[in-house]
């Protein structure tokens, strides 16, 4: 009796521990499935996630899915991080081939890639938010109604499109520096120089940029207390008091 009544409950236990299962690898399946669906965080958003944090997107259109910063309250949600940097724990001085596939932390610190950043901006301009968040947590901000890149072979040059609106102030598109505009500008590495300059922009500066000769703006240089200048011309000169930087995309 005893013995039937043992068997009974490891029987019933491992019902138990096969419904759990299923359940996991349903869930599991139902998530990868929707994170498929998804091509940037505005679809997240649309679909009723309304808590900024990590997702996963689809926007290569293959079975390969991105990790993303999805900011789910800035002006009506549902942007996507391509830049993100709250600390120095991630270096920005990187490679050519860093910049095109990403590197970094989506919670902390990371950049999306180039490639991904053409796949998400292709044939649509997004909108593009770009903030900084100073020492005292002011944040200032600046809003492009236009922003996309080209592909790698033609060395994901940069379309940047107004109005720009924002308390940064416009220091990429209309600057009272011809030089310093960075829309039609091509991307450059400390690896691979394709800015107007007789140097490297990108090697002098320590960071992957579309580099004119050279900038008025540039989010991806060394983090404090190593020498940045010309963080965000004249807003913010060097980066003494950056606290984080971010850059997003959104659809209209």
């Amino acid at each position: 009796m005893v013995e039937q009544r043992n068997l009974q409950q490891e029987v019933e236990q491992l019902r138990q521990d096969n419904m759990a299962i299923r359940a996991l690898l349903t869930n599991r399946t139902s998530t990868d499935t929707d994170a498929k669906l998804n091509r940037d965080c505005k679809d997240i958003y649309l679909n009723g996630q309304t808590q900024s944090g990590v997702y996963k997107i689809n926007p290569l259109d293959n079975e390969i899915l991105v990790d993303v910063y999805c900011d789910m309250v800035t002006e009506g949600g549902g942007w996507t991080a391509i830049q993100k940097r709250r600390s120095g724990s991630v270096r920005f001085n990187r490679t050519w081939a860093e910049y095109r596939n990403g590197f970094g932390n989506p919670k902390d610190s990371y950049w999306i890639g180039n490639d991904v950043i053409h796949k998400l901006t292709k044939g649509i301009n997004p909108s593009l938010y770009v903030s900084i968040t100073l020492q005292n947590d002011t944040n200032l901000y600046e809003i492009y109604n236009k922003f996309s890149i080209s592909d790698e072979a033609s060395l994901y040059l940069l379309f940047l499109g107004g109005p720009a609106i924002g308390t940064l102030g416009d220091s990429m598109l209309y600057t009272n520096y011809f030089r310093a505009v960075l829309s039609g500008m091509s991307f450059s590495t400390p690896d691979r120089d394709n800015d107007r300059w007789s140097g490297s922009c990108a090697a002098t500066w320590r960071g992957g940029w579309w580099f004119n000769h050279c900038h008025y703006a540039f989010l991806n240089g060394p983090w404090y207390p190593e020498d940045w200048t010309f963080v965000w011309h004249p807003t913010l000169y060097d980066n003494s008091n950056v606290k984080d930087t971010l850059m997003m995309i959104k659809r209209h």
